[in-house]
Formats: C-alpha cells, structure tokens, sequence
C-alpha cells in the first residue's frame, strides 16, 4: 500500500499521515496541486479521513462513555481509561493522547481538501468540500467536550487549538470554549450549504449536520435554534424510528440498512475486525461467541430504570450471564456499594423468600405510571432487588453484559459506532422545549420514544404523574435510557448543571481515592491536555488539577 502523507507539528512534534487500505485499493501520493485540480484526489482523500475515524471512535466512546453513571466495571486495569472511568485523571494516559493526535490527524486530513478544492467548481468538489467541513467540526467539537468545560460554566474557559490550516509551522495556542464552539458552527453552517448529494449515512450528510448543530445549540442552552434544527431532520422525511419489534436489533444492522441512523462511522463485516473483535468497543461489555472480555457491565440504577416496565424493549441491550436457570435471586445493594443477594421462590406469579426465619411475600411496588420495582427485607433494611436467574459472578460483581456496541451483520464485536440518530432529535426537541417552559409539549416527544420502546399507554407521561419530577428530569432520564451508551451521559449530566451519582458497585469506589459523587463545576469533569503535547508544544496550557 503506498502512502499518503501530510506533515503537521501540533502533536509529539512531527506527525506523519497514512491513508488507510479503502476497498483494498492503494492510491499514489497526493500533492496539493493534485487536489486543486482533481476531484478524484480529494475524494480519495476524503475516504481516507472516513476510514482514520474508524480507530477514532475506540477512544472516542471511551471517553464520553466511561465517566458516565452507565457502566460499572468489574475489575481495576493497568489501562489508563480506568482513570477516565474513576475521574482520576491522568496527564500522560494513552487515551486522552491517541483522542488528541487522531482527532488533529483528522482534522488536517480535512484541511488539506479544505484549503486546495475550489468551492463552487462543481457540484461534487461542493459535496466533497461539505464533507469536510462537517468532519472537521465533529472533530473540534468532540475534542472541545473532552478537553473543556461546558459551555454554559463560561465561554471564556479555554477550549482546545483551532487548527483551521494544514501549515506544519502552524501551532494554534487553545481557543476559548465559545471560540470553539462558534468555528463548529460556522464549519456546520458552511457545510450545509455546500451539500449536493444524497449519500447514504456513513458519509456526512446535510441532515447529519442538522443533527450536530442541533446538539451543539441545545449545549449552548440556545434551546430555540436546537428545536429548530432537530426538526429540520425529523421532517426531511429522510429517517424514521425503527419499529418496536426491531429496536433490539438496532446495532445488529448495518448502519445503510437502519432506518433511524443518520450518520455512523462505518466498520466492514469480516474486514475491520479479526477473530470477531478482541480489540472492541463491544469486547469490554460482553463476551459475544466467545469473543470478547465482558467485564464492564450494565450499572444498577440504569437497570433499575429500565426495568420499571418489562415491556421496555430496551432490555434487550442487556443480557444477565445465568449461570443456573434453576435457581432465582434477589440482587440487592448492601450499605457498602456492594452486591448481596437473597434466593427467591416462585408461588404464583409473586416470589417468597426466607429472613430471620420467616417467610416473606416480595413487595412490588408501582410507581405513578404503573412501573414496577420489588423489594425485600434485609439486615440493613428495606431493599430494592433485581429479580434474576443465578448469574455468573466476576469479583462477586453480576454479570449484565451490554449488547449495544455488538452483532452488527452476526459478528460478534462488529459495530459502527453511530454519531446521529432520530431518536436523539426528538429528545433534543423535547429538553429544548421543557426549557422553554413547554412542558406538555416536551412530554409529548418523550412519549414518541417511550412508546415507540414498547411501555403500554398507562407509563406514558402527562402534566398529572411525574411523580415529584420535573419535565426536564423525564426528558435527562429518558435520555439516559434511550441513548445509553452512545457517549451521551456524561455531557447530559454535566452540561445541565447535575451532580454525577455514582453510589452503587463498581470498581470506580475502588482505591484510596474513590469518587462517589462528581459536581458539574469540579475540574474533574474535564481531562488533562496530554503531557506530550505540553512538551512539544509552545504556549500550550495545562487544565487545573
């Protein structure tokens, strides 16, 4: 395969760019005089970038995805995402530095066509450049999330480099947060304006930047524009939810073959991922055909969410490891965060168990919309229980492995990680418009979803059974369940000003410095700008410890 090179400095002093193998065929060095002149050359470069960003989303959902209350991990690791995970950060992990160098590697890949394909030669040197500004905006805002702070706590915090030129001698110091913000918009704004074809969506789309700038206006608190948006996407006609009998299969589909994707980043059965995927975003949530670790699990209180309704089609992203069908347990949370449980015994369609030698009927109770939740008795009080067969233990951790990131096309840690989907613009809809004081509204949308998952009329929402919670507190809860593990959470959580909840098992409580509970104004939220970066790097600055 020959090479593809572009020299850029920003990171580790001298970064080199590959090309990497698209449909296996090799293409001849590209100059920027190539690319003035040739829409062939910019297109093979622009496939180039689509097919880096494959090893971009590993570390991508990781570091949206861990810090968040989803995922409880079973173990410690020598791997630093476990301090992404923890929130104790590091300044020379691995992760933050392979986030950093791709996402730039990116981003001057994207530069390159930026600044040598005339804008307006033709239509399809237009839908290339369009392309590339959209890459380039998911990139600056991704890497402004990961290294700054929200964008409500302040848009004079410092952001990250705005690398707008592929100049190698070009060392941009880092952006205000709102700096930042403003170029992703301009470059999204830019590409919808240039877009002239109707692609499929594992390439960049004018609806895929709709739904980019509709999440970037909803973290900008700019709820009228994020409404705006998402509904230029709902009513492209161009998507439609997936119907409820389908949802489990949701990652199981290619993304061109999904309905409600608007953007994914491509990965090709049989091609992307040897001996089904050891090295996987899906390979640390599960163990799939024998592939795979499985030793970060769905956490307790999603499970307890999403398990109000057994009807909730989104049960099926979880799969509790049963170890003996025989066998029935109570798995309830000691005053430790730990796991415990109680064995169960059916009578009826209710379950009896044994404490301080009496037998006892399991309490269920419902909630103002008919959810479920059960509860037993133990040495330290009332509990609330998760009903399951006898599961497999790792560290006395239950096993509830996630299936989200697994089985596209039935290979077992295949999956294209997805960017956009519909469901996220009804959601941005709703919690713009509960801000907005729409209440009914907003309750209306998040209904679209509930329903769609499967929960019977009686658990939809209305203005009469939330129960204490506030509108805005259904549309964050509804996003928790719906977006899981799409590296939504940490933001959600964060960005609207809420304390992260993390009492419940999980190797995150492990250490001499455990983290609980995390406040959305703590330094902890945001990663170290890599150490390497600070050595090489004049007049780069470091986030407070």
């Amino acid at each position: 395969m020959k090479k593809l090179i572009f020299i850029f400095t920003l990171s580790l002093g001298v970064l080199t760019f590959y090309s990497c193998d698209i449909d296996r065929t090799p293409f001849d060095s590209i100059t920027s005089e190539d690319l003035a002149n040739s829409e062939t050359s910019a297109f093979n470069v622009t496939l180039g970038t689509y097919s880096r960003m494959r090893a971009w989303t590993e570390n991508w959902h990781r570091l949206f995805e861990y810090p968040g209350d989803n995922v409880a991990l079973s173990g410690t690791t020598s791997d630093p995402l476990f301090f992404s995970y923890n929130f104790n950060r590091i300044p020379n992990s691995s992760r933050t530095a392979g986030f950093w160098r791709s996402s730039y590697q990116i981003v001057v890949a994207t530069n390159q066509v930026i600044g040598n394909v005339p804008e307006g030669s033709s239509p399809s040197n237009n839908q290339i450049l369009a392309e590339n500004y959209y890459i380039r905006a998911l990139m600056h805002f991704s890497l402004v999330n990961i290294f700054g702070k929200p964008y409500n706590q302040g848009v004079n915090n410092p952001g990250v480099p705005l690398k707008l030129d592929a100049e190698p001698l070009n060392h941009p110091i880092r952006s205000s947060v709102g700096d930042v913000y403003d170029q992703v918009e301009a470059d999204l704004l830019k590409a919808v304006s240039l877009f002239s074809e109707n692609k499929t969506n594992v390439y960049a789309s004018k609806e895929a930047a709709w739904a980019l700038l509709s999440r970037l206006y909803l973290y900008k608190v700019d709820n009228q524009k994020a409404a705006e948006y998402a509904d230029l996407v709902i009513n492209s006609g161009r998507f439609s939810l997936l119907q409820t009998n389908r949802l489990a299969d949701y990652p199981k589909l290619a993304p061109e073959s999904n309905s409600e994707t608007i953007f994914a980043v491509k990965f090709v059965k049989d091609v992307d991922y040897e001996s089904n995927g050891w090295f996987t975003i899906g390979s640390l949530y599960a163990n799939v055909q024998g592939a795979g670790w499985g030793e970060m699990y769905a956490s307790r209180p999603y499970l307890e969410l999403v398990r109000e309704f057994p009807e909730d089609q989104r049960n099926k992203f979880i799969q509790p490891v049963v170890v003996d069908q025989n066998v029935t347990w109570g798995l309830f949370v000691r005053n430790n965060l730990t796991y415990g449980w109680t064995e169960l015994t059916p009578q009826g369609e209710d379950f009896v168990y044994t404490h301080g030698g009496t037998t006892k009927l399991v309490e269920k109770e419902f909630n103002e919309r008919g959810g479920i939740s059960y509860h037993i008795d133990t040495d330290e009080g009332k509990k609330q229980i998760l009903i399951d067969k006898r599961l497999d233990l790792r560290n006395n951790f239950p096993k509830y492995f996630i299936l989200k990131c697994s089985g596209q096309e039935d290979q077992a840690h295949l999956w294209s990680p997805v960017v956009s989907r519909l469901a996220e613009m009804y959601l941005n809809k709703a919690e713009a418009l509960a801000k907005q004081g729409q209440n009914a509204e907003a309750l209306e949308l998040v209904n679209v979803i509930r329903t769609r998952a499967g929960i019977p009329q009686t658990g939809l929402y209305n203005l009469g059974n939330l129960g204490g919670k506030t509108v805005l507190d259904v549309v964050l809860e509804e996003r928790q369940l719906e977006l899981s593990w799409e590296g939504h959470r940490k933001m959600d959580v964060f960005r609207n000003g809420r304390m992260m909840d993390r009492r419940y098992p999980g190797t995150h409580l492990a250490g001499n410095n455990p983290r609980q509970t995390i406040l959305a104004n703590e330094n902890a939220i945001i990663e170290f700008i890599p150490e390497d970066q600070l050595l090489v790097h004049e007049g780069l600055t470091q986030n407070p410890g």
